[in-house]
């Protein structure tokens, strides 16, 4: 599954993003001169979606690891990697996804030098008012990009809902049901909140994903630092933050929280392997398969059973992409002490193995 392309979700023309694309070559060269850069400023002062444009592609070409202006090609990993429960406690941490290609010379080295950084996007106006109050919904298998009023970007999962206002100091999304990942436009002076469940996630501007489950919230920090406290009213959160009880979280940082009580445990992953679903690239290590099912239910429209509920707390480890399924449930029956009927079109049923 790709990632839906820029130009549908934002409304960029091509010739925006042929010229970002062109703009972040062109200043990851090593060669930018002060004339070019005065002209690269009154192309980004021109028009905010120029200033998206370029930081979308340029953070695309870093979380591809691969240096600006030079795309080589890529090996492909296995379609569908999956750890039965022996192999994963030989093995060490696991590391669902191996990123190929280097590193990114000089990122951000321009943006300190003309003021533009990952969060030079558009700025919230003074009174942090919206009145429209916006709700977006995503379809099975859709992937998209939401662009909030402040800048703040947010990547949709597949069937999933996410709601937002901002006003009264706050900038506030709520995850109605699914997963998202944001990249928060970074403002001091007025915190972003998501709830989710019954808890809440501060921020004033970072990287973070979180996945509402019927019964658990997650939150998985890629970069900078985010704080998870129990709570549904970003208001009275905020009034009360220097005391409220909270998880800080930095990069590579994980807590996934029981809805309804206080219950928590935390954990570590690869920064680099934050929501990879957003490359159409399905992770989990140690999680219940009735969780995974859970997120398999929002790419696919088969009806998923178990015929023994114990099946669905079996702890599995597993990274498949997301249009691969039929081949992660071979590798599952393949794997653990259970069978996958898939006779029926319409319905997959999990049953104890023989």
């Amino acid at each position: 599954m790709s990632k839906p392309d820029s130009n549908e979700n934002k409304g960029f023309s091509e010739g925006v993003e042929a010229q970002a694309r062109s703009w972040v070559t062109y200043l990851h060269s090593g060669d930018a001169t002060e004339e070019k850069l005065a002209e690269f400023e009154t192309w980004l002062a021109a028009d905010t979606r120029h200033v998206i444009a370029y930081h979308d592609y340029e953070q695309i070409m870093m979380d591809l690891g691969v240096p600006c202006g030079v795309l080589g090609e890529q090996e492909n990993g296995p379609s569908v990697t999956l750890l039965s429960q022996e192999s994963r406690r030989a093995s060490g941490r696991f590391s669902p996804r191996a990123l190929a290609g280097g590193v990114m010379a000089a990122a951000f080295a321009l943006a300190a030098t003309i003021g533009v950084s990952l969060h030079g996007r558009p700025a919230t106006d003074p009174g942090l008012t919206v009145a429209e109050h916006q709700v977006f919904e995503t379809a099975v298998a859709e992937v998209r990009d939401v662009t909030l009023p402040d800048g703040t970007v947010v990547t949709l999962g597949a069937k999933s809902r996410l709601g937002y206002k901002f006003e009264d100091g706050l900038r506030t999304a709520e995850l109605l049901d699914g997963e998202a990942f944001f990249d928060v436009a970074k403002d001091e002076v007025h915190p972003f909140y998501v709830q989710a469940g019954d808890r809440l996630v501060r921020v004033v501007g970072t990287r973070f994903d979180v996945r509402e489950t019927s019964d658990t919230v997650m939150v998985t920090v890629a970069e900078g630092i985010v704080q998870v406290m129990k709570g549904q009213d970003p208001q009275i959160a905020e009034s009360q933050h220097q005391v409220l009880p909270k998880d800080v979280l930095t990069a590579g940082d994980q807590v996934v929280a029981s809805i309804g009580s206080g219950q928590r445990r935390t954990g570590g992953v690869e920064p680099d392997s934050v929501a990879s679903w957003r490359e159409g690239w399905l992770a989990y290590e140690d999680v219940s398969l009735g969780d995974i099912i859970g997120d398999i239910r929002r790419y696919d429209r088969r009806a998923y059973d178990f015929s023994d509920p114990q099946l669905g707390q079996m702890r599995v480890t597993a990274a498949f992409g997301a249009d691969r399924l039929d081949q992660f449930l071979f590798a599952l029956e393949a794997s653990y002490p259970l069978s996958v009927d898939t006779s029926d079109p319409a319905k997959v049923v999990f049953r104890p193995a023989d």
